[in-house]
Parts: structure tokens; sequence; C-alpha cells
């Protein structure tokens, strides 16, 4: 894709920024008019940049992934120990609302161009960051990758009819919960069996058909 200049490029961010809070709110079928509005442009600006509506999905899923590895990676790289990256990867993560959409929106985007390089990005960077908190015994054996992002999923996931104020104050609560029961100390061996991007991938492609 050739370079935008500099007010379409925030047209664009816009609109995914606009989709992306649209899609929380309402799933993949949210109103293309209303994520329009939301990004204060026109019907004929989304479609330019977005020609159908499974072409901002992708962008919206391609776009998440690409944030959470970075999180992950810069978390790893400026935090002194693997538990304090942990812990900001998924505060952070949780603040933005970024890996809520992956499991809802990734079989929408998982034939597109682009999906495999982005998922092999992002499973390299969590499993660094996984790898480094588990030998620093800052994270529980059994707990891969995709239970980390299956977590912080349904942690971020804003709760119906609660105010803003205190939907934070219990995903605050939620999330000081998950990070202690993270931790290897005294835990108790998870149930089924493991989780991993694979097996996400073809339940939410089956559960499209």
């Amino acid at each position: 894709m050739k370079e935008l200049r500099a007010d379409a490029r925030r047209n664009r961010e816009q609109i995914l920024r606009a989709a992306h809070l649209a899609f929380l709110d309402q799933g993949p079928e949210a109103p293309l008019d209303q994520i329009a509005e939301r990004a204060g442009v026109g019907n004929a600006t989304l479609y330019r940049h977005f020609p159908t509506r499974m072409d901002l999905i992708r962008c919206v899923v391609l776009d998440h992934m690409a944030q959470v590895a970075a999180l992950a990676a810069d978390a790893l790289a400026t935090r002194p120990t693997a538990g304090q990256a942990l812990t900001a990867f998924a505060t952070q993560v949780v603040e933005r609302h970024v890996v809520a959409m992956l499991p809802i929106l990734g079989g929408y985007a998982e034939a597109g161009p682009g999906f495999a390089a982005a998922r092999e990005h992002l499973l390299a960077a969590l499993n660094a960051l996984v790898t480094a908190a588990r030998e620093q015994e800052a994270l529980r054996a059994d707990v891969e990758a995709a239970d980390l992002v299956m977590f912080l999923a349904v942690l971020t996931r804003p709760l119906p009819t609660v105010s803003g104020q205190l939907n934070d104050d219990v995903r605050a609560r939620m999330l000081t919960t998950l990070l202690d029961g993270l931790r290897p100390h005294h835990a108790t061996p998870l149930p089924g069996e493991p989780i991993s991007a694979g097996r996400i991938t073809t339940d939410l492609a089956a559960a499209r058909t």
C-alpha cells in the first residue's frame, strides 16, 4: 500500500478507532454509517479506505494484533523483570481494549492477506514474554500465550448497563485477581486441554459455518 498523505492517514486512523469502539459495542455487524459518523468522516471517505465491511474488519484485527505484539515486546524490553513486564503488558492491553476484538473478529480475518504473518509476529512477541516470565517464576507453567490473550479478551469486554467508573473499578479488580492467579505459587492445575492459537482459529471458523 502506498504511503498516505497526512490527512488521509489521520482519517484512516480515526476510522479504525471508531470501528474498534463500534465493534466492541455492537459486534461485527455494527452499521458502517455510524462508524463513519463516529470517526467524523463521510461515508465516501470510509469506503475509499475500506471498500467492504470485511476490509474494515480485517484491518481492525491486523491493527490490534500489531498493537498487542508491540506492547508485549516493549514491556519485556523496558521493565526490570519479566514479572513486571507481564503486569505492564496486561494493564496496557486492558486499558486499550485491544485484545477484546481478536476472538470475536479473528475468524473473519483469518483467510485474508497478512493474517498469517501478523499472527506469527504476535505469537513470537507473546511467547517471548511468557517464556521469560516462566523462567523467572513469575508465571505458572501451564499458562500459554493463547490463554493469556483469551483471559484478557474476556476481561476487556464491557459490562452491559454498568457505568463507566464502575466498569473501570470492576475491571481493575478483575485484572489484579487475574495477575495473582497467573503466578505459580499454590496454583491449582488448569482443567481441560491446553489452549493454542490454532485451536482458537479452528473453533472460530467452525462457529461461522
